[in-house]
């Protein structure tokens, strides 16, 4: 029996298809198991995780800029920073900060606040604040980092 090349190429494109989509099935699983770890304080990746090589939280400095690094705030820090390094210095780079309550004070899941940035030329440290002009409800927080749409990381804090 002779094999024709077209259907050996059509069934070796058939099988890179369908191995490229259980890969991207098997990522997704990954990183759900990641969410069930959310009580911890360290970054939590559940994205794309291809644009942000580090990210942390920081108490503000007094004069609105970002100061101590940690994940356990005072409800009277009232500006709250997170601080994101990327891999490239790239302009343009569209950059999200998502913040959200988790579970404080009777209230679970609810965005706050959306702050958007665009990077400028060899600009690599994005920062983002967020500031409430009263004390912060005691619980849990996180904000989410998307770079050009893609969510990118999460870092889970605390205010206790």
């Amino acid at each position: 029996m002779k094999h024709h090349p077209a259907w050996l190429a059509a069934g070796l494109l058939i099988f890179v298809v369908l191995a490229c989509n259980l890969g991207k099935l098997k990522n997704v699983n990954t990183n759900s198991n990641n969410n069930t770890n959310s009580n911890s304080n360290a970054a939590v990746d559940r994205g794309a995780g291809s644009a942000i090589k580090e990210i942390h939280m920081a108490k503000d400095d007094g004069n609105g800029e970002p100061g101590e690094q940690t994940t356990t705030f005072e409800p009277g820090d009232r500006t709250i920073h997170c601080i994101a390094t990327l891999k490239e210095a790239k302009s343009g780079t569209q950059m999200k900060f998502s913040w959200w309550i988790v579970d404080a004070d009777g209230t679970k899941d609810q965005k706050i606040k959306d702050i958007n940035y665009t990077t400028k030329t060899l600009e690599n440290v994005v920062h983002g604040h967020l500031t409430l002009p009263q004390d912060w409800p005691t619980g849990k927080y996180k904000v989410e980092v998307y770079t050009n749409g893609d969510l990118d990381k999460t870092v889970p804090y605390t205010i206790q």
